[in-house]
């Protein structure tokens, strides 16, 4: 970004990227997640309801780590706290990218369960594809170029493509048994309110309570929303930047009446939630490059100014002879 708004490029991100792996690293040091918790509550509840190549998994991951949880916590804690560091050094930003990537999508598996995408009412609104995944996605797209010039610093072009994928994909999701209701949505705004604060859990029974309890109504308005922000990514400048505005904006009411802002206050929360990292997604779309190249324009436009060179040169040396007679 550029005109007096701050420049995205690789490597701002990746320091973001860093300062989150500290702060999930530092999560794992609660003193909750020393405990069984960590594999009761946190590991063991993403496999029921899921298929068995992702139920069974979880579940041995989850008894694996209740044998000695105070262990696997640490462990767990170490990695992430290193990776972050790795990340906030230049020289070690490459190979902690490629660690960071490794690392998410082991924990997406067996630690998110793939997101819940397979058991039913998973949607962008409560969490859904998961937070990992988004860590691994984005930090594809900021993988350090060896070429120095200011557009090979930029994110990827297909930055574009990864917003519209996760967008289109929760328009999907927003059809789906589980998530296709009213009612749906209302329970999700409830369940959003058990043990959080007084102030949110206010927020979320206020806003479950204005949802017409019958029909799709809201349901629709959901997925037309985010099937807009999705596909408008890839059309021309203004529009995208429209889009991911509208992205980041939705994400930010996602993440507070969905997503308990990652429920920081319980004690076993092991990262911010989704959102935030959609959001870093977002920024790192309005960073990279057009998914439409620029150049086109100019390589339409050039055949007609080539065609049209030599009539106009035709017709200046017809009056040069005209006025030489």
């Amino acid at each position: 970004m550029k005109n007096g708004s701050l420049r995205v490029t690789r490597r701002r991100v990746q320091i973001t990227l860093g300062l989150l792996w500290l702060g999930d690293g530092a999560l794992q040091f609660q003193p909750a997640m020393l405990t069984s918790a960590f594999a009761r509550q946190v590991i063991a509840p993403s496999g029921p309801g899921q298929p068995g190549f992702i139920s069974w998994p979880v579940h041995e991951a989850a008894s694996i780590i209740a044998h000695s949880p105070a262990a696997a916590d640490v462990i767990f804690g170490l990695i992430q706290v290193a990776l972050g560091a790795g990340l906030l050094h230049r020289r070690t930003a490459r190979w902690a990218l490629a660690a960071s990537v490794g690392w998410a999508l082991s924990v997406w598996y067996l630690g998110e369960g793939l997101g819940g995408l397979f058991g039913g009412g998973a949607s962008l609104l409560t969490g859904a594809p998961g937070s990992a995944l988004m860590y691994a996605v984005v930090a594809v797209t900021v993988w350090p170029r060896r070429d120095g010039s200011p557009s090979g610093q930029r994110p990827a072009r297909w930055a574009a493509a990864a917003w519209a994928a996760a967008w289109l994909g929760g328009a999907l999701l927003q059809l789906l048994p589980g998530s296709d209701t009213n009612a749906s949505l209302s329970m999700a705004l409830s369940m959003n309110a058990s043990g959080a604060p007084g102030w949110l859990a206010g927020l979320d029974n206020h806003l479950s309570a204005l949802v017409p309890y019958d029909g799709v109504s809201l349901v629709l308005d959901l997925m037309v929303l985010q099937a807009v922000v999705g596909l408008g990514v890839l059309a021309g400048r203004r529009t995208r930047r429209a889009a991911v505005l509208g992205g980041i904006v939705l994400s930010l009411a996602f993440w507070v009446a969905g997503q308990g802002l990652g429920q920081f206050w319980s004690g076993i929360s092991t990262d911010p939630n989704t959102a935030p990292l959609l959001i870093l997604l977002g920024v790192t779309v309005l960073g990279a490059a057009p998914w439409r190249s620029p150049t086109l324009e100019g390589r339409r436009s050039g055949p007609e100014s080539a065609s049209t060179a030599p009539p106009l040169t035709a017709t200046v040396q017809a009056c040069r002879i005209v006025a030489a007679q």
